[in-house]
């Protein structure tokens, strides 16, 4: 861990040019950068989400930050006169002190490992790390602390937070913080659907998502957001989420492809690995609770799809993958028929079966390879164009549509695998018609 956080500040270009901007601006007397952007630089980690907070309104000072550095600004909340600029190498967010004083700002946020400050103005020539509430002690004995008796109140979606903080930083939550978590947990279904579904999927991404999975439990998050099913299942959840792992990093071992896909985004915040675990893991306590709770947390139509070809998976729809032909088209073809991302179904069937992680991965690996050569898996062209069937065969309409629907399954089944075994398919089934 760096002592000094503040050594590396001018070192990330866009706080160089928001210290250039600073002069101009001497009513800010004082600007803070505070936060989860000092926890990320005394960890060594780089920080792209940067919060700055002032004694006086900092708006004027953010549109100038944005113009001298190429970003984007806009309002986050007028009323409260907090505002960010979106810029090549993160997200700047400016606001007024939420307290009378920069210490009682700090005691309402969060966490003791992000109610720490730096003076941006001053650092220069005063480097001394601000920290009321011991957050760096913490932060170095790997502790989650609550700020203050009641920031969890305020704003529930910190029980969250904390989960995603303990997992995605390996703490372990002292006694006091854990009885906060689960006093708080019943409110939140309060919170903005749209903040809940993205500290969920941030869980389920952290690489301990099984102490994730029961932190929820032991806070009783998982109980209000999910119902008491998660809880009495999270053993077979946990099971799924470790089999999926391990399944996925065996295919990717031999496949970049498969690393690829899975870091794939299906809506900002929410990658395929992420939505396999949401659908596949979840929906063993029930088949419904994915695509439901999905629903209410407003997830987007893409995704909502996706989740809802995820359900129903059976073991007869393992064995007519492994008795398709083995060509890219017929896998894909056939894979479109039960969604509309033959990824997320191939690696969903691989992962509910229950051999050894490389056994599966020895059956599926070939397959996606196979896919892998397609230049588009989710749109596959028919062998033949429509121009063709209404020329030799003069159909058209609701009659071609089902002729490319026949030559589809015909092609699935093996019969036909190029444009020339097509044709004289169909001349032979249609003699009538040529």
């Amino acid at each position: 861990m760096s002592t000094h956080p503040a050594d590396n500040l001018l070192a990330l270009p866009s706080l160089a040019t928001l210290a250039g901007c600073m002069s101009g601006f001497p009513h800010i007397d004082r600007i803070y950068l505070v936060g989860g952007a000092i926890r990320d630089l005394l960890l060594g980690r780089s920080p792209v989400d940067f919060d700055f907070a002032s004694e006086h309104d900092p708006t004027a000072l953010a549109r100038a930050f944005a113009a001298q550095g190429g970003g984007h600004w806009f309002w986050l909340d007028e009323e409260r006169r907090q505002s960010r600029v979106a810029i090549a190498d993160g997200t700047f967010d400016f606001a007024l002190w939420r307290a009378p004083t920069l210490a009682a700002d700090l005691a309402a946020r969060d966490f003791t490992i992000n109610a720490m400050a730096i003076d941006l103005k001053a650092f220069s020539n005063n480097r001394a790390l601000i920290d009321p509430l011991g957050g760096q002690q913490d932060l170095a004995g790997k502790i989650l602390r609550c700020a203050g008796p009641n920031v969890l109140q305020d704003d529930p979606l910190r029980v969250l937070k904390g989960i995603r903080h303990a997992v995605e930083l390996e703490l372990a939550v002292e006694p006091a913080t854990l009885q906060a978590l689960r006093s708080a947990a019943a409110k939140l279904p309060a919170s903005a659907p749209e903040r809940l579904r993205v500290e969920i999927w941030r869980i389920l991404a952290a690489p301990a998502v099984c102490r994730g999975l029961d932190l929820l439990v032991a806070c009783r998050a998982g109980e209000v957001l999910f119902g008491k099913e998660l809880c009495a299942g999270i053993a077979g959840i946990q099971h799924v989420v470790l089999r999926m792992r391990a399944l996925f990093a065996a295919l990717a071992e031999g496949n970049p492809n498969v690393a690829l896909w899975l870091k794939e985004p299906v809506e900002q915040g929410l990658d395929r690995r992420t939505l396999l675990y949401w659908s596949t893991a979840f929906g063993v306590v029930n088949v419904e609770l994915p695509l439901m709770t999905a629903h209410r947390w407003r997830f987007s139509r893409t995704a909502l799809l996706r989740i809802a070809a995820l359900r129903n998976l059976s073991a007869q729809l393992w064995a007519e993958l492994l008795n398709l032909p083995p060509r890219p088209r017929p896998i894909a073809l056939w894979a479109l028929q039960h969604g509309p991302d033959p990824i997320d179904l191939l690696l969903a069937l691989g992962a509910l079966q229950h051999g050894e992680a490389d056994t599966v991965c020895q059956q599926l690996a070939p397959i996606l390879e196979l896919v892998a050569e397609l230049p588009e898996v989710k749109q596959v062209p028919p062998l033949i164009r429509g121009d063709w069937l209404k020329t030799e065969l003069g159909v058209e309409g609701i009659e071609l549509g089902a002729i490319l629907a026949s030559l589809r399954l015909a092609e699935i089944g093996g019969v036909v695998s190029d444009a020339d075994e097509a044709r004289q398919y169909l001349r032979s089934r249609y003699p009538e018609k040529c």
